[in-house]
């Protein structure tokens, strides 16, 4: 699933369901300022567990999953696995995404400029691009087995159902709804336990490291496009590329994962928490570990390399002084 960048009921139970999914046990724990830590590593003896906070009602479920077409049936494929878990359906928001960041801020540069931006980012930074460099990272060394599982459970109602709510979920105009319901939730909050099950999820599918990672790879990508154009003395060495990318992911980390829970609390109100759990389970299984490591690779990877070669062709079509300096306005006429 590739809920992006990037929920009511207790769950207790649930969460007690599958502490030995998978090979790598993960175990959690609630700090003395309660925060819920969840790690690969047990928990420290000078960490205090401190009780849970109790649930608080939320408001019931929306928004309302689309009808879920009937899950198809034979060998998986890369391109079902892209279909089914939602990617495709959301690259064209992504790309869009992508591409308003490369754009420079309105009145910044002359007509002409910028009108040789918009064609660059239109033809270089498109959705079809993105899929294909994410489709063949994953074909390459596919592992059957897992492929099969994933696939598996994809083409399973509940999944068939969340991917439903996060392509819902990832149209532009939610954004402004996403606004609405997060300034809500400190009248409103949602139950604790339903929290804890969603950053338990975030944190086994790496959603939100996933997003940093992709902040990291858009300013390592811009950085090193832009070096590769400018003088000797305004160049950065790759050293300093890296620097720069891992404070910016650093620098991001923690609003994004904020964001993320928000997104996630939004995304999936219409979830029961055992349809929750479930794919908690899957997270944590050997499949849905390998699903996630691959997908996080190659939308990192494809994010990057897109980014890096549009933002090449733009800063040869308008080298970087250009971008900096506001375009001269046309005297007007005496009267």
């Amino acid at each position: 699933m590739t809920e992006r960048v990037w929920v009511v009921l207790a769950v207790g139970t649930a969460l007690a369901a599958f502490p030995h999914v998978s090979a790598a046990e993960v175990y959690r724990w609630v700090d003395a300022h309660g925060a819920v830590t969840y790690s690969d590593r047990p928990q420290p003896p000078s960490e205090v567990v401190a009780p849970a906070p109790e649930p608080v009602s939320v408001r019931k479920a929306t928004p309302a999953a689309p009808p879920v077409e009937p899950a198809r049936t034979g060998p998986a494929t890369v391109e079902e696995l892209l279909e089914l878990s939602g990617l495709k359906a959301q690259l064209a928001g992504i790309a869009s995404r992508l591409a308003g960041q490369l754009q420079p801020t309105q009145g910044q540069m002359s007509l002409k400029d910028q009108t040789a931006v918009d064609r660059i980012l239109a033809r270089a930074v498109s959705h079809d691009k993105i899929y294909a460099l994410v489709r063949d990272e994953l074909r390459r060394d596919v592992d059957r087995v897992r492929l099969e599982a994933t696939v598996a459970w994809l083409r399973s109602p509940v999944a068939r159902k969340i991917a439903a709510l996060e392509v819902a979920s990832s149209e532009p105009a939610t954004e402004q709804k996403i606004g609405v319901y997060a300034a809500g939730l400190k009248a409103n909050p949602p139950p604790a336990p339903r929290v804890e099950l969603l950053q338990k999820l975030d944190w086994i599918s790496g959603a939100a490291e996933t997003s940093a990672d992709i902040v990291a790879a858009v300013t390592r990508s811009v950085s090193k496009a832009v070096s590769a154009t400018s003088p000797p003395a305004q160049s950065l060495r790759p050293g300093q590329i890296e620097s720069r990318a891992e404070e910016i992911r650093t620098r991001v980390s923690e609003s994004i994962r904020q964001a993320q829970l928000v997104s996630m609390l939004y995304t999936y109100q219409s979830l029961e928490d055992a349809e929750l759990a479930e794919y908690v389970r899957f997270s944590a299984s050997d499949a849905g570990r390998w699903y996630n490591a691959r997908m996080h690779k190659a939308l990192v990877s494809a994010v990057g390399g897109v980014v890096e070669r549009a933002t090449a062709e733009l800063v040869r079509a308008v080298p970087p002084e250009r971008w900096t300096r506001a375009p001269e306005s046309t005297p007007s006429k005496a009267q």
